[in-house]
């Protein structure tokens, strides 16, 4: 008998850790966004990180000051966000726990030389521990144009098969039974939406799971700042663009979250 798909929600549990190299617990990074392949199938391919991948999340005053500053001070023509396969994913807990050698971690090698290598007293990169080939630390965005960033989802308006609004995207919910990633192991597949009534901030677990504990006094405040929450599988979004999601189904066929 195989065992269950391992779920995780993506707010919840990956963007804002903090990624760690496995053999040192060396901190890299944090996960500013997840890259997505879409298609019927949708699933996360990288994890990406840094101010091109956390301004257009924030969105905004203060995100288009992030990635223009950013902009202003890299080489590149077209920069884009730094880049970690997910097959590279070794352990989600408290922190993402990623596999590698130190050359292969280009985004570490980066902060190394141009950022921590520029404070005073300082050591240095030692150019002979980084050839060439693996000095490339992020990629244009315009070289993946069939990628999707997946925090861009969350917040965006919901509506109804007539237009009418449901609601905005709480957070994605994802199971990891995708594709198999390099031959180590298979993808968290997008499987659906979290849909609030009311936008009001992060869920933090507690409306979600059949008979799950939670204080009354929380739960009662988790109700009043969201409204009542439901799940869209994915085959029952009809649409999506950069500024809604559009449902096949009115509200009341979603499934509740305490059916998760």
């Amino acid at each position: 008998m195989s065992e269950p798909a391992r779920v995780l929600h993506a707010r919840l549990h990956l963007l804002d850790r903090q990624v760690v190299r496995e053999s040192d617990d060396r901190l890299l990074c944090k996960v500013d966004d997840l890259e997505v392949r879409p298609g019927d199938r949708p699933y996360v391919t990288a994890i990406l990180s840094g101010p091109l991948a956390l301004g257009p999340r924030l969105g905004g005053l203060p995100g288009w000051l992030m990635t223009e500053t950013d902009r202003l001070f890299r080489d590149e023509e077209r920069p884009g966000p730094y880049r970690i396969e997910m097959s590279l994913v070794t352990e989600i807990g408290s922190a993402v726990r990623v596999a590698g050698r130190r050359q292969d971690l280009a985004l570490e090698r980066w902060l190394t030389r141009n950022v921590v290598g520029r404070i005073p007293g300082a050591a240095g990169v030692e150019e002979q521990d980084a050839p060439d080939r693996a000095l490339r630390v992020r990629e244009r965005w315009e070289d993946r144009p069939d990628t999707l960033r997946l925090g861009g989802l969350i917040g965006r308006t919901v509506r109804g098969p007539a237009g009418e609004v449901a609601g905005n995207v709480a957070d994605v919910r994802l199971v990891q039974d995708g594709p198999l990633l390099a031959e180590v192991h298979q993808a968290f597949r997008t499987a659906g939406l979290l849909i609030a009534r009311r936008r009001a901030g992060q869920l933090f677990g507690y409306e979600r799971g059949p008979g799950l504990w939670r204080p009354s006094l929380l739960g009662a405040l988790v109700r009043r700042m969201h409204g009542e929450i439901r799940y869209a599988e994915w085959d029952q979004i009809e649409s999506l663009d950069d500024e809604e999601v559009r449902l096949r189904v009115a509200w009341d066929r979603l499934r509740s979250t305490a059916d998760l």
